[in-house]
């Protein structure tokens, strides 16, 4: 009778928890060594797209500029629950490129890359 008493109890402790894992991706990755060879005032639209590709997002500012958006973010998120409590834990990295074109030309750009949200939540 002890032995199906602790089974029993195993199994439920084991059928009150669980875990998790799953990973995203926003936007395609790129090349952060190619924001060397952007040159402001020189380096046009279709050297961005031979460097870069498309952008992730194009948006009007007026008449003759546009602002051009790559991104890439990437990570995974762990989720661990027991019988009370959930743990939560994200990991990850991301790339930001933002470039403003006049007339087809770079006129202005800020590149960063780093750690994504990462961080732990109970």
């Amino acid at each position: 009778m002890k032995n199906i008493a602790l089974v029993l109890g195993l199994f439920l402790a084991v059928a009150v928890t669980g875990c998790a894992t799953s990973s995203y991706s926003v936007g395609r990755d790129f090349s952060g060594a190619n924001v060397s060879k952007i040159v402001k005032g020189k380096t046009t639209t279709a050297d961005l797209i031979q460097l870069f590709g498309e952008p992730f997002s194009k948006t009007v500012v007026s008449e003759t500029e546009e602002k051009w958006l790559y991104t890439h973010h990437a990570g995974t998120a762990s989720a661990q629950s027991y019988v009370f409590t959930t743990k939560v834990q994200t990991t990850g990295y991301q790339k930001t490129l933002d470039i403003l074109v006049k007339n087809g030309v770079v006129t202005n750009f800020a590149f960063t890359e780093g750690p994504g949200p990462i961080g732990s939540v109970q």
